[in-house]
């Protein structure tokens, strides 16, 4: 047997050890060869078979090695590193106070529409003009009413202050209605009238009382010429008496002379009684007189009492009537563009406080009104950063503005189609922020926006560990 067939046969399977044999190794029982000689090229045949075999701990250990660098430099920077947190919500821009409603609180039909949609209009400039004849008709009358009142009232006060002339009250001097110049002058000589007849009633009663003062005085003469006869009636009885004493005259004519005494003693007491009533009916008289004028200032003052209710009441109507008539005419209440108009033509009726049209500003800076929803609100501040991004516009030609919340609501709002909760965030561009849009891109209300509410800066691994650490703060709580 030649040396490449020994070799062939002690060459063992690959990945086994190969058993050497040597001087201490007893021989294979039953087998008479001899101890082969171990020749160069056995030896380097063997190295070769030992520098094939495979071994797995070189690949091992540098796969370990190097997974261990990369999840520890992953875990390094994930647990050092920091990312800027931002609560994403959309929104849209909108003028400062929003639009301008503009409605009608009574209503009416449409005379005439000034304006179309779309048009510039400012401040005050007539927009829709509503039809008001019944209206103005309706303020004639009332009109009509109270100036009436006010040129009773000047008489009435004339009368309660017993003035010479009647002060009309101011409103009636200045209108321009024809209707006053009229009413003024029936009360003035209404004025002048119940004058003459005061006057009329003072004179017959002054002429009555100077009759009765000369029915007294006759009264008084013949009580003095009753007084002289008792006196010469006296003088005769006493001589009739002293004759009759000494029997040179009858008791008969003693007698007549006393019976004509008495008669004219009841006389003369009748005469006092007809004077002392007619004294009386001068100072009736006199009351009478004094009476005139008072009964004339209570009956004004009681008159004022009852017209002033009544003018009150139509001062407040004549108020409302000036300011509905005002309010046909609907002007613009701001400066700006026509937008959602309802009314196109005469006739058309406008409902009581619905919109008739909007105005939206144009000289207000714009700002962002952001839908917030409600498990965000807790990391949104006043004066917080946000970036903005505009849908409407090629992302690769607009910049990212920035801006600031300016306000939060206070509570949530609900929509009413979908019903999804929100808190209503507004947002301000910052100063110069305009500026950086290009010229051929213009913000216009209405538009959609995307806004980036920037938060707290947190680090990677404080986002990958934050959903386990909430499932686990959930479901280790007792239900």
């Amino acid at each position: 047997m030649s040396a490449r067939e020994g070799r062939g046969q002690n060459r063992k399977p690959a990945g086994l050890p190969a058993k050497r044999g040597g001087a201490g190794t007893p021989a294979r029982r039953g087998s008479a060869r001899p101890p082969a000689t171990v020749t160069s090229q056995q030896a380097t045949g063997e190295a070769e078979d030992t520098s094939r075999r495979w071994s797995a701990k070189g690949p091992v250990t540098a796969g370990l090695l190097g997974l261990l660098l990369l999840v520890g430099g992953f875990g390094g920077w994930a647990a050092l590193s920091e990312i800027t947190g931002a609560v994403i919500a959309s929104g849209r821009i909108e003028v400062e106070r929003n639009r301008q409603v503009v409605q009608h609180p009574d209503g009416g039909v449409v005379e005439e529409v000034l304006v179309t949609e779309g048009d510039t209009v400012a401040a005050g400039d007539l927009l829709i003009r509503l039809e008001g004849e019944a209206l103005r008709s309706e303020l004639a009358v009332v009109e009509g009413q109270l100036l009436e009142v006010l040129a009773r009232r000047g008489r009435l006060e004339a009368e309660r202050d017993d003035a010479d002339e009647i002060v009309f009250p101011a409103l009636l001097l200045e209108t321009e209605n024809p209707v006053a110049a009229e009413l003024m002058e029936g009360q003035r000589r209404l004025f002048e009238a119940r004058q003459e007849s005061e006057a009329q009633q003072g004179e017959q009663l002054a002429r009555q009382s100077e009759q009765i003062g000369n029915q007294i005085e006759g009264f008084e003469s013949q009580q003095q010429a009753i007084a002289t006869q008792l006196d010469l009636l006296e003088d005769e009885r006493s001589d009739q008496q002293s004759l009759l004493d000494r029997g040179l005259a009858q008791a008969a004519r003693v007698s007549a002379l006393q019976r004509e005494a008495a008669n004219l003693s009841g006389t003369a007491g009748e005469l006092t009684a007809s004077a002392a009533e007619a004294r009386s009916r001068i100072t009736e008289i006199e009351i009478q007189r004094l009476r005139l004028g008072s009964e004339r200032r209570e009956q004004a003052i009681s008159m004022l009492r009852d017209l002033q209710f009544n003018e009150i009441e139509l001062s407040e109507r004549r108020r409302t009537l000036m300011s509905q008539i005002e309010r046909l005419d609907i002007r613009a209440p701001v400066a700006g563009a026509v937008y959602g108009l309802q009314v196109f033509g005469s006739q058309s009726v406008v409902s009581p406080a619905e919109p008739v049209l909007y105005i939206v500003p144009q000289d207000r800076p714009l700002v962002i009104t952001a839908q917030v929803a409600p498990t965000d609100i807790d990391q949104i501040r006043v004066d917080q950063v946000v970036s903005l991004r505009f849908s409407a516009f090629d992302q690769r030609t607009t910049p990212e503005l920035f801006g600031h919340v300016t306000q939060i609501s206070a509570d949530a709002f609900t929509e009413e189609g979908s019903r999804v909760s929100y808190y209503r965030a507004e947002i301000a561009l910052d100063e110069g922020q305009i500026e950086r849009m290009p010229e051929s891109f213009t913000l216009i209300p209405g538009m959609p926006v995307e806004a980036f509410l920037r938060t707290d800066s947190r680090s990677p691994l404080a986002y990958l560990i934050k959903p386990f650490t909430d499932y686990f703060a959930k479901a280790f709580r007792e239900t």
